[in-house]
Parts: C-alpha cells; structure tokens; sequence
C-alpha cells in the first residue's frame, strides 16, 4: 500500500510538471554527502530540483545513510524551496518544507549460544513519514556547477537533523 501510495504521488508530480512545459534550462540534479544527527551516520544523497518561477522550486532527493548499530536508512524526499534572497545568479539562499519517507531496516545476526544452539537471524523493517523543515543555498560555482549546501530537520517519532552538501550540475 505505502509503495502504491509513493508511486502515484510521484506519477502526479511528473505529469504535472511535463504538463505545464518542462524547461530544461531550470533543472538541476546533483550528488552530496549528509551526517544524519540522531542516526550518527554518514551517507549520500541524490537530489534535483525544477525552477518553477523565480522564487519557487520543486525539489526531489534520495538519500541512503550507511549503516549504524545493525540499522540502514534510506529516505525519500519530496520539498518545495522558496528563495528569499537573491544575489543575482551568483547566490540563493532558501527556505524549505516537504516530506520526507523513511524507510529502516534493522539486521540483529545470529548469535551462537554454545551446546550447539544459536539464535536465528531476525530482520524487521519499517517506514515513517515525517515533514522537514530547512534552509539551504545554490551558489554557482561554475556556469554549469552548483554548490548546494543544507540543513533539514525531518519531525517524526524518531527526528532526526540532516546537514549536508550537494555539487549540482545546471542543465
């Protein structure tokens, strides 16, 4: 059902945005690194976002945090960016909200007990929706190359803050 439910969101969100007239020119798509605070992990993160006018953005990430204390993370993305100051096409500094899933999954190994017993391997799996809040900035580095650093709060049973960077190429 959660994967029924992501797959439409996702298919909405993409026809609406080919509908209105996809401009190449305002997409950006980028790689970064992250440090997850409560998980206390590093991981990567693939992002992109669509300039839908001057102040406003749509933005999509993946992110997988790597692996801490038996626990994965990946989380899914989806935010809109307001753009309140601007200094020409050099800086933009912005304020973000969104959701953001979740999805953890948690390995315990088998563990030998001794006379030829041993406990089996149990995995559990779960996800959470939770809404994030942040600010972050897009500062050219190049024509084509953009710095993208950010911070997100994502408030859920279990919260965590994100903090990272992206370097994004700009279509």
């Amino acid at each position: 059902m959660k994967r029924f439910f992501l797959m439409t969101v996702l298919a909405i969100v993409c026809q609406t945005s080919f509908a209105q007239g996809f401009e190449l020119e305002k997409l950006r798509a980028g790689l970064g690194l992250v440090y997850a605070s409560e998980i206390k992990s590093v991981g990567i993160n693939l992002n992109g976002a669509y300039a839908i006018t001057e102040e406003w953005e749509a933005a999509v990430g993946f992110t997988h945090i790597f692996e801490n204390n038996a626990v994965r993370y990946n989380v899914l993305d989806f935010d809109g960016h307001y753009n309140f100051y601007t200094d020409g096409d050099k800086l933009k500094i912005y304020g973000l909200a969104g959701l953001g899933l979740t999805f953890w999954k948690v390995t315990i190994p088998a563990i030998d007990m001794g006379f030829g017993f041993s406990s089996p391997e149990t995995t559990s799996t779960g996800t959470e929706v939770g809404l994030n809040l942040g600010i972050g900035a897009n500062y050219a580095l190049s024509d084509k190359l953009n710095l993208a650093p950010e911070i997100r709060f994502t408030a859920m049973d279990g919260s965590y803050l994100r903090i990272g960077a992206a370097i994004q190429y700009r279509f």
